[in-house]
């Protein structure tokens, strides 16, 4: 019997379509292509070379080194203000709200972040198959110039702007097996 309704069709092409419309909903984050209204407060300043040499002074080095895999190396923030992962590559770097993964989960979607970095698209943010991504860049090595990928606003955003990261707390997610804490100084 053939499908009625928004059902029909090929269910791979069906999903290919879904993830486009996801895509190019988040790409209106671009306060280049924002068309209404003013963007909210920091929107440029994500985008910029500043902001990601912040990033990387501010956020990265109170970050835990967790491992290294193939496409760079993967820390973790946690407090109970914040809870964050990051990819740091040689030169890349992918940003994601901690949503208690498993290890093998967190090494397959940082390895997907580093593949849509290479292939300059946005993941389908906040979802199951992607994690919850919330900033990708990448430095181009012959020219030095930044290619930010996406740039979600949060309150990832609004700290590192602010200059106000929290200490750390763990060293990994509760959610893992094993002592994560960091005793108290």
């Amino acid at each position: 019997m053939r499908s009625l309704g928004h059902r029909r069709g090929n269910p791979t092409l069906r999903f290919m379509i879904d993830q486009t419309a996801r895509r190019r909903m988040y790409a209106e984050l671009r306060p280049e292509v924002m068309s209404t209204g003013l963007p909210r407060e920091g929107a440029l300043q994500r985008w910029s070379r500043e902001f990601f040499e912040r990033l990387h002074d501010t956020l990265v080095p109170r970050m835990a080194h967790v491992t290294d895999t193939p496409e760079g190396e993967l820390r973790y923030f946690g407090s109970e203000a914040l809870s964050v992962w990051a990819l740091i590559g040689d030169h890349s770097t992918a940003l994601a709200y901690d949503h208690a993964e498993s290890p093998e989960q967190i090494r397959e979607r940082a390895r997907r972040w580093i593949a849509c970095l290479t292939t300059r698209t946005a993941p389908g943010l906040a979802s199951p198959h992607w994690g919850h991504p919330v900033y990708g860049a990448r430095l181009d090595p012959l020219s030095g110039e930044l290619d930010v990928v996406w740039a979600v606003p949060g309150e990832w955003c609004d700290r590192v702007l602010a200059g106000s990261v929290p200490q750390r707390q763990w060293d990994m997610p509760r959610a893992w097996d094993g002592p994560g804490l960091i005793p108290a100084s």
